[in-house]
């Protein structure tokens, strides 16, 4: 159970977990996403190759993250491999969460969507609460469409109120020409959440 402290602060012990990975993908801590350094590679490559809108699109995921890192608390982050030196415009980030007083594990999920419809998922071995959104993101280059998939995770403990807060997030152009290739990205959050187990915390 959490405690008092840790309901009025936010903070919250660290919970265990464990996740399967797509081929290349990798764990990092948060703070790298928020340096300037983290997209550098990426960025010349798509200077070099004259593609503005792959530089907004790194750019946006970069201050999506940034801005999930301020309001969150994320302690975990997963990115993708670079292709050809360029970033995949994807990423999930893990952060605690603990149920407010007098709310229920559905009401909390209600709030936090904001309006967009909220399932549970069947076929899971964990539990979880899923709703999506998404954005459009455009300057003079390009416009792009911001899609994130949030999955509140209840930690399997009798009356709990805590929870880890899955989000995972793909920055795309807005073209009907790569919608399948942006569905086929997409899915790897699902596929990713499905393998999610809760791991027992050390004596």
């Amino acid at each position: 159970m959490s405690t008092l402290r840790e309901e009025l602060t936010g903070a919250v012990r660290p919970t265990l977990y464990s996740i399967l990975l797509p081929p290349g993908w990798r764990k990092v801590a948060p703070a790298e996403l928020a340096s300037e350094d983290a997209a550098a590679p990426s960025l010349a490559a798509m200077r070099a190759a004259g593609r503005p809108e792959l530089i907004l699109q790194v750019r946006g995921m970069l201050s999506r993250f940034r801005a999930a890192l301020r309001d969150s608390r994320a302690f975990d982050a997963y990115l993708p491999p670079a292709v050809d030196g360029v970033m995949l415009p994807a990423g999930l980030l893990v952060a605690p969460f603990v149920l407010p007083s007098g709310v229920d594990w559905d009401a909390a999920a209600s709030r936090m969507a904001k309006g967009a419809e909220v399932e549970r998922p069947e076929g899971t071995e964990t539990s979880m609460l899923v709703w999506r959104r998404a954005e459009k993101v455009a300057d003079d280059a390009a416009t792009l469409v911001g899609r994130t998939s949030h999955y509140l995770v209840p930690v399997d403990e009798p009356d709990t109120r805590r929870a880890l807060h899955f989000q995972y997030t793909v920055l795309v152009a807005d073209s009907a020409q790569i919608a399948d290739a942006v569905d086929t990205l997409e899915g790897l959050g699902d596929l990713m959440m499905a393998t999610m187990r809760w791991r027992p915390t050390p004596a």
